[in-house]
């Protein structure tokens, strides 16, 4: 069965189309490439054109939790459940109580509080069944019960709340099942690709990954590198930002290696630490002041002094040469510079970038690069 392909730019105008339809989408793809990220940037957009508060379900606590079922109109509800992680099935379905003991007893579900906020009429939100061939028999059913038909039990969600699920490729998941073919043709069936260099970096700067990791991957294309050794790690979109997570502030090289081996594909993780050990190597004051002899280096010369200038541009004999840096680099590679103020974005924020460097600049320069920034 053929797949289509579906980037993250068109994933969007999909989930868009099926929420107002209300039809479920089912997203296949590789691990750790941006499906959730991906189904939470929408919510996130979501929430932000309605007018709510994005409520990320796993990371609210108990009284968040109940005052957003108090007030379920004022959010949008994002639950992210993985299901080969639930275990116990009443986790998804809830559980039976007993009331009105004696002889007018009855048994009632009590569902898990989740279901009791997107269940109501005024409920607007996603609900995300990640992992969904990877579950136990029993759970897989019930998830395909509440794609299919928009309910757990006698609990019906809301309609403004869209439903999506999602797994892995058989072949890349040993663990993974196939999909009954009955499901697939009643749902939006797509396969969700690697995002591009480009993709991923336009991610990465709104998200201040750390700008190490964002020139490396942007000089050597290196996003996604899969190992196929058992309790080895692969190089993937999430990896990268674990990564980030891991060295962000962090100068000791010795450690970043040690982070960068338990968290990337072992090739990717030898090259981004001898890259960051020709960084400690360069002396980007001399640069700065002679861009002229910058463009002489080689490019992972150039990216690495690029990412020095950004991390160290407020200190004094460096802020004020950088915009005629900039000017001698664009015409050479308007790239380079435009990465160059992208980092400066990230490691200082944008208002700096606007008043001491873009402000500084020729206005065909601005012209030229900032569309690349913003």
């Amino acid at each position: 069965m053929e797949i289509f392909e579906v980037d993250l730019k068109s994933l969007g105008k999909v989930l868009d189309k099926a929420w107002r339809q209300r039809r479920a989408v089912c997203l296949i793809g590789t691990y750790g490439i941006g499906k959730s990220q991906g189904i939470y940037e929408w919510a996130r957009q979501k929430a932000e054109e309605n007018k709510r508060k994005l409520a990320i379900w796993h990371l609210l606590d108990l009284r968040a939790k109940e005052e957003v079922i108090r007030n379920v109109k004022n959010y949008f509800v994002d639950v992210d459940i993985k299901l080969q992680s639930v275990g116990d099935i009443s986790k998804l379905t809830g559980i039976p109580l007993i009331i009105n003991g004696g002889d007018n007893h009855k048994v009632v579900w009590q569902p898990p509080l989740f279901i009791e906020a997107i269940s109501k009429k005024d409920a607007m939100g996603v609900f995300f069944l990640d992992e969904i061939n990877m579950a136990s028999p029993n759970l897989q059913s019930t998830a395909f019960e509440i794609t299919l038909q928009r309910k757990v039990g006698e609990w019906k969600i809301s309609d403004d709340v869209l439903i999506v699920c999602a797994g892995n490729p058989l072949d890349v998941n040993i663990s993974a099942n196939p999909i009954p073919k009955p499901l697939i043709n009643r749902l939006v069936f797509l396969k969700v690709g690697v995002p591009s260099v480009e993709e991923w970096i336009k991610w990465a700067v709104k998200n201040n990954i750390d700008t190490r990791i964002i020139s490396f991957v942007k000089l050597f294309e290196e996003l996604y590198k899969e190992d196929e050794e058992e309790m080895e790690q692969s190089t993937t979109p999430r990896s990268w930002e674990i990564l980030s997570d891991m060295i962000k502030g962090e100068t000791d090289l010795d450690y970043i290696r040690l982070c960068s081996f338990g968290t990337l594909h072992k090739t990717t993780a030898s090259k981004f630490y001898n890259y960051l050990q020709l960084m400690s190597k360069l002396d980007y004051k001399l640069y700065v002041t002679n861009p002229k002899k910058f463009l002489g280096l080689s490019n992972q010369e150039k990216y690495a002094i690029i990412t020095l200038i950004a991390k160290h541009v407020k200190e004094k004999g460096v802020e004020s040469k950088v915009p005629k840096f900039v000017e001698v680099v664009s015409d050479d590679v308007i790239e380079l510079s435009a990465l160059l103020l992208s980092l400066i974005k990230i490691e200082h924020g944008v208002d700096y970038l606007r008043k001491k460097i873009v402000d500084n600049l020729p206005t065909d320069i601005v012209k030229r690069t900032l569309y690349l920034v913003f």
